[in-house]
């Protein structure tokens, strides 16, 4: 982060914008202006903007996405691909008619009319599916963590770049106002210089926990097993590892997969690092749901960047609101669902030093007056600290929707993905450092030059 000081006019400046900006001085709350999504204005998109989308994984999330693409003129829903006959059902009735389902997406993958697809299955089949969507020509949006595994990421990469496909990770952050507005201010330079970065999120229920109902129609015969576990361990059919996966390591990556990585994409977009950090150390463990689970329910990570450390930590036994918060020279930026907010601050001591109370009185009284003359505000001075600034999104604000558009407009323009594979891999591997540090007892290093994950 640069040291560079930032002048009252341009901290005005940034923070400008939106609705009814007053009263600098004792503090403000901003309505940021939702992003223009020219497609939501047209009532009808010509054929040569048509996306044909197909989804692979329908289950909790995949149903929301599908939803929330089918809510954006010009995408039309074509196939599914789900191996629980259940969620095929519901892909449908989410289409709102007759769509070509299959428990092989690769049958989608040979369809013609499939422009782009949704990965939103386990974390244990991302990297083969992105890879196939890539090679037979399909843009894909690729739930997160983007990895399983730290190595996956490079394969997956190439793939992208080799088919020149547009690749999009599903961490919604990457596309917020919210966040937009964070950065924004954040490279204004008005934090100085970064000294921390701290982020945390808790959830205190089962369904944070993951400890998910099984549907009742769940058995053998309507799930295929055998190629839901693909490469993982074989194992009798379990209908609890099938709904509740985040809980093994085998198809998941923990509270580090599922929650990090969201801190993690904020971090990364608001300061612009685009690489992983140096050095990560973990604690945690299971200390509330004993449920056979072999993933912490609670982690606490210290990472080092070259940029600044950062502190992450998640627990699944307290909820706490999801925050990201930079401290800086300049003052803290902290980001929550609800918004963001700035609170400046000059580093400067406004009254005497409390250090002279171990000296005599006459020493005492030289030195204030002194402090008073060379400190105090000049009467010609006008200049006023700007005071605390808050910015929050417009009512009903979805970045879910900004983040899916946002995809569907790099498969029609073929401009840049915002969250291409090269973030998402970088992201990722905090994830993967952390459970790293976590599982094997050890400080986890990244070892750039051997593309290695080392003890």
């Amino acid at each position: 982060m640069s040291t560079k000081r930032i002048s009252r006019r341009n901290f005005m400046r940034v923070t400008a914008g939106g609705v009814a900006l007053a009263g600098a001085a004792a503090g403000s709350t901003t309505t940021l202006a939702a992003r223009t999504l020219p497609a939501r204005a047209r009532a009808t998109v010509p054929p040569s903007d048509r996306v044909g989308l197909a989804i692979v994984g329908v289950g909790m999330q995949g149903s929301g996405l599908l939803k929330t693409a089918l809510s954006l003129p010009g995408v039309e829903c074509v196939g599914a691909a789900e191996l629980y006959d259940g969620r095929a059902r519901l892909a449908k009735e989410i289409a709102g008619k007759e769509i070509f389902v299959t428990r092989d997406y690769r049958e989608l993958l040979a369809r013609a009319d499939v422009d782009a697809v949704i990965v939103a299955t386990p974390d244990h089949w991302h990297r083969q599916i992105v890879t196939d969507c890539c090679n037979a020509g399909k843009d894909v949006y690729c739930e997160k963590p983007m990895t399983h595994t730290y190595k996956e990421g490079y394969a997956m990469i190439a793939a992208e770049q080799k088919n020149k496909r547009i690749v999009q990770v599903g961490s919604q952050r990457r596309s917020s106002v919210v966040y937009e507005k964070a950065k924004e201010i954040f490279d204004s330079g008005a934090l100085g210089r970064v000294t921390l970065v701290e982020a945390h999120w808790g959830r205190n229920s089962p369904d944070g926990a993951w400890q998910y109902p099984v549907p009742p129609d769940v058995s053998e015969q309507t799930i295929d097993w055998p190629a839901w576990l693909g490469k993982a361990p074989r194992r009798p059919f379990d209908p609890l590892r099938w709904a509740r996966w985040r809980c093994w390591q085998d198809y998941g990556t923990g509270v580090a997969g599922d929650l990090f990585v969201h801190l993690i994409t904020g971090i990364h977009y608001i300061s612009g690092v685009n690489e992983p950090a140096l050095r990560a150390q973990s604690v945690g463990g299971i200390f509330r749901w004993n449920d056979g689970r072999d993933v912490p329910d609670t982690l606490s990570t210290l990472f080092e960047y070259r940029q600044f450390p950062v502190y992450v930590r998640v627990s699944l036994g307290s909820s706490t609101p999801q925050l990201i918060r930079f401290l800086g020279t300049g003052g803290v930026l902290e980001i929550q669902a609800g918004g963001v907010t700035f609170s400046p601050q000059d580093g400067k001591d406004h009254m005497p030093s409390y250090f002279i109370g171990g000296w005599p009185r006459d020493l005492r009284t030289a030195y204030v007056k002194q402090w008073h003359e060379e400190n105090d505000p000049k009467p010609e001075s006008r200049e006023v600290a700007p005071g605390t600034q808050r910015f929050v999104p417009p009512p009903n604000y979805s970045d879910l929707l900004d983040h899916l558009y946002n995809f569907f407009e790099s498969v029609r323009t073929r401009n840049a993905s915002v969250q291409d594979a090269t973030f998402g891999h970088n992201a990722a591997l905090g994830s993967h450092m952390a459970n790293y540090s976590y599982f094997k007892k050890t400080i986890a290093r990244w070892d750039a030059r051997a593309k290695k994950i080392r003890g």
